[in-house]
């Protein structure tokens, strides 16, 4: 049960008189406790969350999608009130219940067949994802917000801070122009070059930036536009800055201070550092990432999933015909699911590429060979290749096969080498049939740019060079 009957009026009192009486915060909690929380008549009875579970049996799907996704905020809000106060044990269940609603919004639009939006509030659920320190379905990606607006900065931020991927200062200065192109104020512009700038360790040091905070949070309370509770503005000393908070976990900073979690503390203290940034948000180069010209190899993954995203978009087939390898938002929300089942953990940079791409459909110079989908419908699942070569073919089962074929000669009895993921170190290999039912053995004499790459995502950037250059 929920916190609303903390607020509960009294017995023959009457709710004005209630509120008349009420602190500032207790009228902002018991406001947003008695939307989402309390009986409603109109409800026919229950309360906001269990209403959106009617509309979903009675077909208003579209009506409770938005009131789900309008709950991700509200739960946010009251968790950003309460550590406001410093009471993150009370804050604590609600930014779980953020992720729940977000969860419950994935699922339903799986069930319904609806593509997830990205919808308002999204941000509120990739934040608690990084302050809780947990991983939430379809969180990782890209939202379709238009870039000069101000929803696009929160999620672009909240992203950075959530997934693996170097700070790209050509997309933000694009987004950046365009914001000023429709006349928004340049002070909020400001505010997000604030948070890029810590992110990528541009101040001198850790007490300028947050001298440089204190500055922003305190011109924020001078200032009165339309805005949302979590902008700051209105109830400036109540709300808890919680992009700067995001920021900081993502930099590596420990300590207390205001706008931090869990270690929160009051209006006006200093910052405490316990231990000083070392992950800062890398920022990419200008120049698009070229592979290196004896391995045709790309060792960072950073550098080669850019390289991927350079490409991959705008991909043609040997007729020259579009090509999409876009994966479905249904999809994304299965990825990571189906690489646990197989052992794949621990390596966010190619879970991030699978949930981005549906990866049987990025194109190489070998028509009959494709690499492995996660996903049910793929052209080559990659559960079931690894499982062909295991049980019927000997692989040991730390290998798991990431390349296919759809030839009856390969499936029925393949010959050569085959691509495979090695369970204990995550590089790929070219593994001899002959030797791979022994890890040691069938790994022992690799060499990269022959039948070695250091991760997925490598070899993925050299697949995709190699369709590129047999294309000419």
């Amino acid at each position: 049960m929920g916190l609303f009957n903390l607020f509960r009026r009294k017995k023959g009192k009457s709710r004005s008189a209630d509120r008349v009486q009420m602190s500032r915060i207790d009228y902002l909690l018991e406001l947003r406790h008695t939307h989402l929380e309390a009986p409603n008549e109109g409800y026919d009875g229950g309360n906001f969350l269990q209403l959106v579970e009617k509309q979903l049996r009675e077909g208003h799907t579209d009506r409770a999608i938005w009131n789900i996704s309008s709950q991700v905020r509200e739960c946010f809000e009251i968790a950003n009130l309460y550590w406001g106060q410093g009471d993150v044990a009370r804050a604590g269940p609600y930014l779980h219940q953020t992720l729940e609603r977000h969860k419950r919004l994935v699922d339903a639009c799986a069930e319904y067949g609806l593509p997830r939006p990205s919808y308002p509030g999204i941000e509120c659920a990739k934040c608690a994802a990084i302050l809780l320190g947990v991983e939430a379905p379809d969180l990782v990606r890209d939202e379709a917000f238009e870039h000069c607006y101000e929803p696009w900065f929160k999620d672009a931020l909240l992203s950075y801070c959530l997934g693996t991927r170097d700070f790209d200062p050509v997309a933000w200065q694009a987004a950046a122009d365009a914001w000023t192109r429709k006349r928004h104020p340049k002070y909020r512009l400001d505010e997000f070059s604030f948070y890029v700038k810590a992110l990528t360790g541009g101040f001198e040091s850790t007490d300028a930036m947050f001298a440089a905070h204190e500055k922003l949070v305190a011109g924020r309370a001078r200032r009165s536009p339309a805005s949302g509770l979590l902008d700051g503005y209105d109830d400036n000393e109540l709300i808890i800055d919680y992009i700067f908070a995001a920021v900081l976990k993502r930099i590596g900073w420990e300590g207390s201070y205001r706008h931090s979690w869990p270690h929160t503390d009051v209006v006006g203290s200093v910052p405490q550092t316990t231990k000083q940034p070392d992950n800062y948000l890398r920022v990419m180069t200008a120049s698009a990432p070229a592979v290196e010209a004896a391995t045709r190899i790309i060792d960072d993954v950073q550098e080669a999933r850019r390289y991927i995203d350079r490409h991959v978009p705008d991909q043609t087939d040997y007729d020259d015909e579009p090509f999409s390898a876009d994966r479905s938002a249904r999809e994304r929300t299965k990825v990571a699911g189906a690489l646990t089942a197989l052992g794949w953990t621990d390596d966010a940079a190619s879970l991030d590429l699978m949930q981005r791409y549906r990866v049987d459909r990025i194109l190489n110079d070998r028509t009959s060979i494709c690499l492995c989908d996660p996903v049910n419908g793929a052209s080559v699942k990659l559960a079931d290749w690894t499982q062909l070569f295991v049980d019927d073919f000997g692989m040991h089962p730390d290998f798991i096969a990431i390349a296919g074929s759809e030839e009856p000669t390969d499936y029925l009895d393949p010959q050569g080498s085959w691509y495979v993921r090695w369970k204990q170190d995550g590089r790929i290999y070219a593994v001899e049939r002959d030797e791979w039912g022994d890890p040691d053995v069938a790994t022992a004499s690799a060499r990269p740019g022959l039948n070695l790459w250091p991760s997925y995502t490598s070899f993925v950037a050299w697949w995709v060079s190699e369709h590129m250059r047999s294309k000419g």
